[in-house]
């Protein structure tokens, strides 16, 4: 059975017009066999049939080619731009509210669509939210639902990225609260994060060096793990987990070194990424 057929089975044969307000562009698709599966999050609805509004959030999908030489992902859509559409919608199963929110894309009708309320929202999502404290400046990014900004993390500026406190909403007090706890005692937490993960790593780090072309390297202690470790990014959770990474040095040629911590303040993790 072809992967089309397959896609369409999840969805009601009915084909009906909406209009969306869209909450962030097509920046990628699902690989089916030899398709691509492209989708966009949209913040809003409404039924065209009823007139019904629904602010709930939502996801089209729809298929084309994966081929080599295809341009863009087979539509477009612009951050909050309001659109008018064909769609079918899928049959519910046993997901959540969002995932059973999805529908499949017959086509675009309308660019720049007007409808009242949808307007109303674009103009609140498009609105600049910032949190403005002795940390620094943190600006409210929609599409991830996070605040992102700089701190300075012992002499190096650290990318900082605070969830919001509910899922596209517009604070993060929660998160805030658990960065400047690990701020307030920046140089113990530095210290401790690094000796964790010279302890868990600095034997793969040497294990990295012998398979690599360089000769005559100095073994790494985990003395030297940790002075060639630099923060880089801290990304914290309205649960209070944080996720910080450090670049490597080169000590495993390039990647990050992710470290998890829990609510309470617990390192759960050190490993490689990216």
């Amino acid at each position: 059975m072809s992967v089309q057929i397959d896609f369409e089975k999840e969805f009601e044969a009915e084909e009906y017009e909406m209009l969306i307000l869209v909450q962030s562009s097509c920046k990628g698709a699902v690989i089916i066999k030899d398709m691509l599966k492209p989708s966009v999050d949209f913040f809003a609805s409404i039924d065209l049939r009823t007139g019904q509004f629904s602010h709930e959030k939502g996801r089209l999908e729809w298929l084309i080619k994966n081929d080599n030489a295809r341009k863009g992902w087979g539509y477009e859509f612009e951050q909050f731009g309001i659109y008018r559409v064909t769609v079918r919608k899928c049959i519910p199963q046993d997901q959540t509210q969002y995932m059973n929110n999805r529908y499949m894309l017959i086509n675009v009708l309308e660019e720049n669509a007007s409808n009242e309320k949808l307007e109303t929202l674009k103009e609140y999502y498009s609105k600049p939210i910032s949190i403005e404290n002795e940390l620094g400046s943190f600006a409210l990014d929609r599409e991830f639902s996070w605040f992102e900004g700089i701190v300075n993390w012992n002499g190096v500026e650290a990318h900082v990225y605070l969830e919001t406190d509910e899922e596209d909403g517009d604070t993060a007090k929660q998160a805030m609260k658990v960065l400047k706890r690990v701020v307030d005692n920046i140089v113990e937490n530095d210290i401790k994060y690094r000796e964790f993960a010279a302890e868990e790593l600095t034997e793969l780090a040497n294990e990295w060096m012998d398979a690599s072309d360089e000769i005559d390297t100095e073994e790494i202690t985990k003395e030297i793990f940790m002075k060639r470790m630099e923060m880089s990014e801290i990304m914290v959770s309205s649960n209070g987990s944080l996720s910080l990474f450090y670049d490597d040095d080169d000590m495993f040629w390039g990647h990050v070194i992710e470290i998890e911590v829990d609510p309470s303040g617990e390192i759960i993790s050190a490993q490689i990424a990216g």
